[in-house]
């Protein structure tokens, strides 16, 4: 079987503090290999998440942090109260360009010089949207390798083939560190059709068609959890020693995944309220 690790954000209300509770609840029971919290537009939360998520059997932890979000002076102090708050590093994002940000480059080495455990990049099966091309992207990984990125995990993909050919290109690249496939599980189908226009994320006719019949026939979550957990074996089988779920702070579609690729649960689970 192979590893698992878990997505989450943080959340903005007090009945989404619930959901996302309940969420950690259910998913702690398949020992995820580490657990990574998305960057809020207020870094604060992000921390308040990483520490409620500190004693819930999630793993390592890891703090996605965006260049846009962090200015060369300010990303030492935020680099130290990621690490108290118990997370072991941390998830590296370009993100978009603003005055002053920093380049990834340099949030990567500023998370090995606070000697960050796990310095994990993004990586683009389908070619980031702002990409000059797929050798660009490819050129980008390799750098980012270079400057000490310890794995990479990717944008969400509906097609097994996109992501063996792209991990089998960066391999021809020189590029050796693990490459993590990223997998959205279908929650709102309306909703990952506008996610996956707005990155580049490619869904084939057929693909579009089965989930639109599922949804006029009620059987819309039976096909979520048919679709990810074919992918899921596709790459399996493929050699995918790792699956980074996210889950978009809801557990029961993932749940069932995890329990048909043959993942059993543990039966103590433990809860962050």
């Amino acid at each position: 079987m192979p590893q698992i690790s878990f997505e989450f954000f943080s959340p903005k209300t007090i009945s989404a503090a619930f959901s996302l509770s309940r969420a950690v609840e259910s998913l702690a029971g398949f020992a995820p290999r580490f657990s990574s919290v998305t960057c809020s537009n207020d870094p604060a939360q992000t921390l308040e998440t990483l520490r409620a998520l500190r004693q819930s059997g999630m793993g390592r932890l890891q703090a996605h942090i965006t260049c846009a979000t962090q200015t060369p002076a300010d990303l030492p102090a935020y680099l130290k109260a990621v690490q108290e708050t118990g997370a072991e590093g941390i998830v590296a994002l370009r993100g978009d360009t603003a005055p002053k940000a920093l380049e990834v480059m340099d949030l990567i080495g500023s998370a090995k010089k606070n000697a960050m455990r796990d310095i994990f990049v993004a990586a683009y099966p389908e070619v980031h949207p702002l990409a000059q091309s797929a050798q660009s992207d490819l050129d980008w990984l390799k750098r980012k390798q270079d400057a000490g990125a310890t794995a990479a995990i990717t944008q969400f993909f509906f097609h097994a083939d996109f992501f063996l050919r792209f991990r089998d290109k960066a391999a021809a690249q020189g590029i050796t560190l693990p490459i993590i496939p990223g997998i959205l599980p279908v929650q709102n189908w309306t909703s990952v059709q506008a996610i996956a226009r707005s990155c580049g994320t490619a869904i084939a006719p057929d693909l579009a068609e089965g989930f639109a019949r599922a949804e006029r026939e009620g059987r819309a979550k039976m096909m979520a959890i048919a679709q990810a957990t074919e992918l899921c074996d596709s790459l399996i089988q493929n050699g995918a020693e790792h699956l980074h779920f996210y889950t978009m702070n809801k557990a029961e579609v993932v749940c069932a995944i995890c329990t048909a690729l043959g993942k059993a649960p543990q039966q103590s689970l433990r809860s962050v309220a």
